[in-house]
């Protein structure tokens, strides 16, 4: 008899829908590409929220927005990574968590960009 996984993890909390956004030939002030757009590349995903900071610099306010993304294991997701969340806002991966290394799922730190976050 076949073994089956178990991870912990119940499928039926990837409620949420995720894109994965891909770097385009565009360039910044200091050179940097930052243009991205968003890919065919959709996935369901768990969201879940980790914690905020409000904070100043140079006289503006910033907010910063760290979440925890569960998903099904995909190569595309790879590190450095942007994706856009249902509500619209982006998010940089940070960290990638490939649970025991069995290529099922994937957990990912990630951090807000831009003002929505």
């Amino acid at each position: 008899m076949r073994e089956r996984l178990n991870f912990g993890i119940n499928p039926g909390r990837f409620r949420h829908t995720i894109t994965l956004l891909q770097a385009t030939s565009g360039v910044d002030a200091s050179g940097v590409s930052i243009t991205y757009t968003p890919s065919a590349v959709k996935q369901k995903a768990e969201i879940r929220y980790l914690r905020g900071a409000e904070s100043q610099s140079k006289g503006q306010d910033v907010s910063e927005t760290w979440i925890e993304v569960t998903t099904r294991y995909n190569p595309a997701l790879a590190r450095l990574s942007r994706f856009i969340a249902p509500d619209g806002n982006q998010y940089v991966i940070q960290a990638i968590d490939n649970i025991q290394m069995r290529n099922v799922y994937l957990v990912m730190n990630c951090q807000g960009v831009g003002a929505g976050a």
